[in-house]
């Protein structure tokens, strides 16, 4: 997604969202659609041997990413990760919750409330990055590093 427009790695990032589909998926059908998210759904959805194939491996991720979710989740409120959760989360990813990286994180799932992510906001961010575990985030790190570097 390095070399997308931002508009258009919105749409990709809506596409994947409801159809449950990769990244990959999405980039194919949205570019040969015009980049128009409404007609790449419909095309997406009319062939639906790949449309069978993409919800099931997207319910399969969607399981991983509930399992990553649930290990950071805050005990007393079942649709966030608060303070602990994130101070969890930034460990695991060897990072400093005060580094630049955790705020690229942030804006990057667009988490809406400072020190906690809801539940939707980080199983909808993580899928859109395409990361359903913590080792693939963290591969992700210096990627999304560079994409913030680079002009355009």
């Amino acid at each position: 997604m390095n070399k997308l427009k931002s508009l258009q790695k919105d749409k990709v990032g809506q596409f994947m969202i409801f159809t449950q589909s990769s990244e990959k998926t999405a980039v194919s059908y949205l570019s040969q659609n015009d980049w128009k998210l409404d007609v790449a759904t419909d095309n997406f959805f009319q062939n639906s041997e790949l449309c069978i194939q993409e919800i099931v491996k997207g319910s399969l991720e969607r399981k991983k990413l509930e399992q990553v979710y649930n290990r950071y989740k805050d005990p007393q409120g079942e649709n966030k990760i608060g303070i602990d959760g994130i101070q969890q989360f930034c460990d695991d990813l060897a990072l400093d919750t005060a580094s630049i990286s955790v705020l690229i994180i942030a804006w990057t799932v667009r988490k809406a409330t400072q020190c906690e992510f809801s539940k939707q906001e980080f199983i909808d961010g993580m899928a859109e990055l395409g990361c359903d575990s913590i080792e693939k985030l963290r591969a992700q790190i210096p990627k999304m590093q560079q994409e913030l570097k680079e002009p355009g």
